[in-house]
């Protein structure tokens, strides 16, 4: 898809359903990879990875709906309930924390309460709260898997074999997520992943987390090292990828992303990328985020979405 048909979409009259469209495409998609779990005799634990900002959260909550229309009962749990804290985190070379690391993931704790759920007995929810950065367990909540349900675990290092090695490989189906945008920046240079992950962590840090898009972008060549190091290696090993890019979202991101651009421009006016970026959203038609979807993986970035996060 070209700049020039995503902004005949916009001003077409017809939006909506072009964001109608596009969101099924991912729903099917989605009920395929429900369909080919359920198939695969003997699964018990899903494996949701991708980077930062992949959309890995809505997608792995969104197959557990698809499952579950497939008459199979699927739990979604996420790594980063099993966080350690700033305290326990392997460092850089520099002193800084490495927050990509594996060993930022409390092992011991995700192993004991995946063999409690695939034994069938009962555990306390593990939580992590990013504001006191620390672990704790939520008494007010217990999970429980029956006989045939499905866990699907969630997070960067899912697929990282160290993380499940007390599972057998019979019993997981791998899924790697990634939005592999159809949008062409310039002639037959379309969009790459990580720059539409990039506009949308830039978005989804400022919305939720208050943090400047200068700083987003001066930690983002950091989260690639990370992802290159802990992510890449473990992607040959998926049973499937997943696009999680909307044909649409540029238009939509738009009005929240050019602004955060510009301030980082104002800052370092010579930042050429930063610059490319401005030019490039400009060329897009503004769309009003009012058709997206509750359930759809932009709500991730945008806010107001129908899930619980």
């Amino acid at each position: 898809m070209t700049i020039d048909e995503l902004n005949e979409q916009v001003l077409g009259g017809e939006f909506d359903e072009f964001v109608r469209v596009c969101e099924a495409r991912q729903h099917k998609a989605l009920s395929a990879i429900a369909d080919s779990i359920v198939s695969k005799s003997g699964v018990r634990l899903v494996l949701v990875s991708g980077g930062s900002s992949a959309g890995k959260t809505t997608t792995a909550k969104r197959l557990c709906t698809q499952l579950r229309v497939d008459g199979i009962y699927a739990l979604h749990l996420s790594t980063d309930d099993y966080f350690k804290g700033d305290p326990y985190y392997p460092k850089n070379p520099d002193g800084s924390l490495d927050y990509e690391h594996v060993d930022c993931v409390d092992r011991v704790r995700l192993a004991a309460d995946l063999n409690a759920l695939l034994e069938g007995r009962t555990i306390v929810a593990h939580r992590f709260d990013f504001v006191k950065k620390a672990p704790f367990d939520d008494i007010s909540a217990s999970r429980h898997l029956p006989p045939n349900g499905i866990i699907v675990l969630e997070g960067i290092h899912s697929l990282n074999p160290i993380l499940t090695e007390y599972v057998p490989d019979e019993m997981k189906y791998r899924i790697f997520v990634e939005p592999r945008s159809n949008l062409e920046v310039f002639a037959f240079t379309k969009l790459r992943p990580s720059e539409n992950r990039l506009y949308r962590r830039m978005v989804r840090d400022n919305q939720f987390r208050k943090t400047h898009p200068a700083e987003t972008l001066r930690m983002w060549p950091l989260v690639r090292e990370g992802e290159k190091k802990w992510i890449d290696p473990f992607r040959p090993n998926a049973d499937v990828e997943f696009d999680s890019s909307l044909d649409y979202e540029m238009a939509v991101l738009k009005p929240y992303i050019l602004g955060l651009l510009e301030m980082v421009r104002i800052r370092q006016p010579d930042n050429f990328p930063v610059i490319n970026s401005c030019e490039f959203f400009r060329l897009i038609e503004t769309a009003s985020p009012n058709a997206v979807p509750g359930d759809s993986i932009l709500r991730e970035t945008i806010g107001g979405s129908q899930l619980v996060y």
